[in-house]
């Protein structure tokens, strides 16, 4: 059983436990800063850390991870300039300004979810699989146990902060006790020469891949902030956890998922029906997940997370056309890539926050289950699309091979 796999079993043990110690609001207030954390940490490094990987020697991935390092040291102290300047204005933007402090914690929390990044990245290139395995365990036990003794003593959305915190510093203190970095047995240097050129070969990921991540993450996050401004943080931390609890089974599919599509995609001469077969495979996972969410949403919500969280249960349903659909097409995107058309997901991506803009703008003033079900509608139609152009581009590149 891997470390990742054992990692989301603790995570998913530990929600009934969590949505006892802790109110909706707390679960909404704490939705808020991470998602902000999460956005930040996503441009933080200036995508230098997927770079990591590509180097035929170890010396010149080494100063990549300088490089990464040193970004998200610069975007870090940025990142509190910002802060210091515009706080109150941010926090009342956000309709969340009796809890300003938390603020403050943003940019450590992403700190250290982007150096678990760059170290996860490097020990991925020396094969070193078992430490990320052990690491992403000590990331969820760590977290996972504090957020309970948080609870216990009333920390409340405070304690689900630095619940997260400490669990990302965990992992990152193992994995940079590990590395061996700062011992005087490293091999690895830093050559200011090998950085320099290492920097200039790879600004491609700053200047293309940098926004993109930047919009990716944006989207992931951009019901919690318009819940935010529109409603309360109670309603963030009943759309949160449903989101949450329906996304799961499927996150622990996810992953294994991509990568074996890839692998098959790079070595079968049947691309077309492997596309079509996975997408629809994965449709019908999905549809086999959200079935109990259907019939039983509400019952299973305040049977397994407390009565507080029943109208979760109800928003967990009308999120099935855009987690049915999502998922289906976020397995079988990886053909863009294949294609090398990372284009069109860019455009896509651009579309889907139009999309989602719009959808705030007219439902604005309707009942949060009106907006919620239009907002998954939509969403779910334009994973659809992405889905379908995937086939349209795989079939067109078949038919010119061919030709050829």
């Amino acid at each position: 059983m891997s470390g990742t796999f054992i990692a989301q079993l603790l995570n998913i043990a530990a929600i009934p436990v969590l949505s006892r110690l802790f109110t909706t609001d707390d679960f909404g207030i704490f939705a808020v800063y991470f998602g902000l954390s999460s956005i930040l940490s996503a441009i933080s490094c200036g995508r230098y850390e997927l770079a990591i990987m590509l180097p035929k020697k170890d010396n010149n991935a080494y100063q990549l991870v300088l490089i990464s390092f040193l970004f998200l040291i610069v975007t870090t102290l940025l990142a509190y300039n910002i802060i210091l300047l515009f706080s109150s204005d941010i926090n009342e933007l956000l309709n969340v300004s009796n809890y300003k402090y938390l603020l403050f914690l943003v940019p450590v929390l992403s700190f250290f979810i982007s150096s678990y990044r760059i170290l996860n990245n490097w020990f991925s290139r020396l094969k070193k699989f078992k430490d990320i395995s052990v690491s992403s365990i000590y990331k969820a036990g760590g977290s996972v146990a504090s957020k309970i003794s948080f609870g216990l003593l009333l920390f409340k959305s405070l304690g689900l902060f630095a619940g997260e915190i400490f669990g990302q510093l965990l992992s990152v203190f193992f994995l940079f006790r590990k590395s061996k970095f700062a011992s005087a047995s490293s091999k690895f240097h830093l050559d200011k020469q090998l950085l320099k050129k290492e920097f200039e070969d790879n600004k491609n990921f700053p200047l293309f891949s940098m926004p993109m991540a930047f919009l990716n993450s944006v989207s992931a996050q951009i019901l919690v902030y318009f819940l935010t401004i529109i409603y309360n943080v109670g309603i963030v931390g009943l759309y949160t956890q449903a989101n949450k609890i329906i996304n799961y089974p499927l996150s622990l599919l996810t992953s294994s998922f991509i990568s074996v599509f890839y692998q098959k995609l790079t070595e079968t001469k049947q691309e077309l029906k492997l596309y079509a077969y996975s997408y629809f495979v994965s449709l019908a996972i999905a549809l086999a997940v959200s079935i109990p969410i259907f019939f039983w949403g509400e019952e299973l919500f305040a049977f397994v997370l407390g009565k507080q969280w029943t109208f979760s249960g109800y928003m967990a349903k009308l999120l099935i056309p855009i987690v049915v659909f999502g998922f289906a097409t976020r397995n079988t995107s990886i053909v863009f890539s294949y294609l090398k058309l990372q284009q069109i997901s860019l455009i896509w991506q651009i579309l889907y926050l139009l999309s989602a803009f719009i959808v705030f703008f007219y439902f604005k003033d309707t009942e949060i289950e009106v907006l919620l079900l239009w907002f998954s509608c939509i969403g779910g139609f334009l994973y659809f699309i992405l889905g379908l152009v995937g086939y349209i581009m795989l079939a067109k590149r078949i038919h010119l091979k061919k030709i050829e």
